[in-house]
């Protein structure tokens, strides 16, 4: 027993001087053939664009709006060829790159590009959310968003949240199961569409549009069915999706939104569904009034946005599309403003009119409509 102890640490001796003399080795650097001029040397061509988004710092705004200049004048425009006036012998090589151009289309790129000695990469810096954009930059911007024009997808979608939105702000809180059946609906279409939008391809899915209306319409549906009938469950899920759009709404206030580290954005936007569900439990009726029509508001100027093309639902996408082949930047301007405070202002009308027509005048509660018992004759 006592002998194999000692053999043991024998070994365990032998094992710990061998990696210590290993340590100690000098490591000598690989000779680097110098380079004479006039020599013509084959460079590797460089990795998709599809692929090298990957490395470019999402965090920063300025960094975003020049990429997505980039894409722009790649898919719209004819850059032709860049960077003619160097050395053709050194420092010139055509580079070809895939860019995905949305919609199913992709372009191949072919051009002169110039090899810069840059940092592999850069530390985060305080001024990561400031940026300049000219007109052709907020033109490009809006490209990377919406496309030219209004497809059909973004008008079956916009029409959709406006009059979802009607609904909640002007019955939200007169019909009890029609508006779980409508939270239901939303809430998983959400749900279904931020899946989607994080597990899309690189060259996006085989008819992109008809994917992700059908597969949200689906297990939207399902989902309104469910709370239908399984309304107290549907019930509290009314202050989880009022909470859920409160907390995205409040950081859409500044660009690059309010909070800029992903995990505290996701602790955030739970923290707000809990509390509004506590509220719920302690301050039913006025919670359920002040859900549908923050609601309602929300869902109307979404959908509006689907047409006026502003930016304003760039920040649901960069809260929500974590997917590593797509990119998105905020910009809060005056469009972008304005829209922020007519969901205030709808939503404060709509408050206002549903107490007054449903609590105020009818005594009614959500879910329940009291009726004052005649006096006996």
């Amino acid at each position: 027993m006592h002998k194999s102890i000692y053999v043991l640490f024998l070994l365990l001796a032998l094992f710990s001087y061998h990696v210590h003399v290993n340590a100690l080795v000098p490591l000598k650097p690989t000779a680097t053939i110098p380079y004479q001029a006039g020599d013509v040397r084959v460079l590797p061509t460089g990795a998709p664009d599809i692929e090298g988004r990957k490395l470019v710092k999402r965090n920063n705004v300025q960094e975003t709006l020049s990429m997505i200049q980039d894409w722009a004048n790649d898919c719209n425009r004819d850059s032709g060829i860049v960077d003619k006036d160097v050395n053709a012998d050194i420092r010139q090589l055509w580079h070809t790159t895939t860019i995905y151009c949305g919609n199913n289309k992709v372009k191949t790129v072919t051009r002169t590009k110039t090899v810069h000695s840059s940092p592999t990469g850069s530390p985060s810096s305080p001024d990561d959310d400031k940026y300049t954009c000219d007109a052709q930059c907020w033109s490009d911007y809006l490209w990377h968003t919406y496309g030219y024009g209004i497809t059909v997808a973004q008008g079956f979608t916009g029409i959709t949240c406006i009059l979802i939105g009607l609904y909640f702000m002007i019955f939200g809180f007169r019909f009890f199961r029609p508006t779980l059946g409508f939270v239901g609906f939303v809430f998983f279409a959400y749900m279904t569409w931020i899946g989607l939008v994080n597990n899309e391809p690189a060259l996006g899915y085989p008819h992109t549009e008809i994917v992700y209306i059908c597969v949200s319409i689906g297990l939207g549906l399902l989902g309104g069915v469910l709370f239908l009938f399984f309304y107290p469950i549907g019930l509290y899920f009314v202050g989880v999706l009022g909470g859920f759009l409160f907390a995205v709404y409040l950081m859409s206030w500044k660009a690059n939104l309010v909070i800029q580290i992903k995990v505290a954005r996701i602790c955030f936007i739970i923290g707000m569904g809990v509390l509004f569900v506590i509220f719920i439990v302690l301050l039913e009726s006025y919670t359920i009034l002040f859900c549908t029509s923050f609601i309602g508001a929300y869902l109307f100027i979404l959908g509006l946005d689907f047409f006026a093309h502003t930016g304003f639902i760039n920040a649901t996408l960069l809260i929500f599309d974590g997917n590593p082949y797509h990119y998105n930047v905020y910009i809060t301007n005056q469009p972008v403003i304005v829209m922020m405070a007519f969901v205030i202002i709808l939503t404060l009308v709509s408050g206002a009119g549903q107490y007054y027509f449903n609590i105020y005048r009818d005594k009614r509660l959500f879910g329940i409509n009291v009726v004052e018992e005649k006096a006996a004759a």
